[in-house]
């Protein structure tokens, strides 16, 4: 069969992003659109992937889409990322990625400026010579 030869994405990935297609009202027609445009722009499949997971997330975890939460509702979720202790830095930066590409391409830039900012870290690497290996 030919999706045998496929790689098919990890089960989590699937099973959230059609659990939010199905439980949250207008969340497959965002969805589609928002895969499009990522489309449109050449963005990586993983990074649609990524992005596309954690934007369900957020929508299952309120029970509405992410376009319609008010940005005190994120900020609590984003502030509750942080306190549970998530597994990454990069989790919760692709959790605030998304939702600023998700609101990009919706138009709505009021609540893409107003979402967290993330510093980035201008320090150079450890690199330890052979004789201190």
């Amino acid at each position: 069969m030919e999706l045998q030869n496929k790689i098919l994405p990890p089960i989590n990935e699937i099973t959230l992003v059609a659990k939010a297609c199905r439980e949250i009202q207008g969340f497959e027609e965002m969805y589609r659109r928002f895969e499009r445009r990522m489309h449109v722009q050449k963005r990586s499949e993983s990074t649609k992937k990524n992005y596309a997971l954690h934007l369900a997330q957020i929508a299952l975890h309120f029970g509405y889409l992410p376009t319609v939460l008010e940005v005190d509702q994120i900020e609590d979720y984003l502030q509750g990322l942080i306190l549970k202790g998530t597994p990454s830095d990069s989790y919760f930066k692709h959790t605030v990625y998304g939702l600023r590409c998700l609101f990009r391409l919706e138009g709505l830039n009021d609540k893409r400026i107003e979402l967290a900012k993330i510093k980035h870290d201008k320090k150079l690497p450890i690199v330890l010579g052979r004789d201190e290996v």
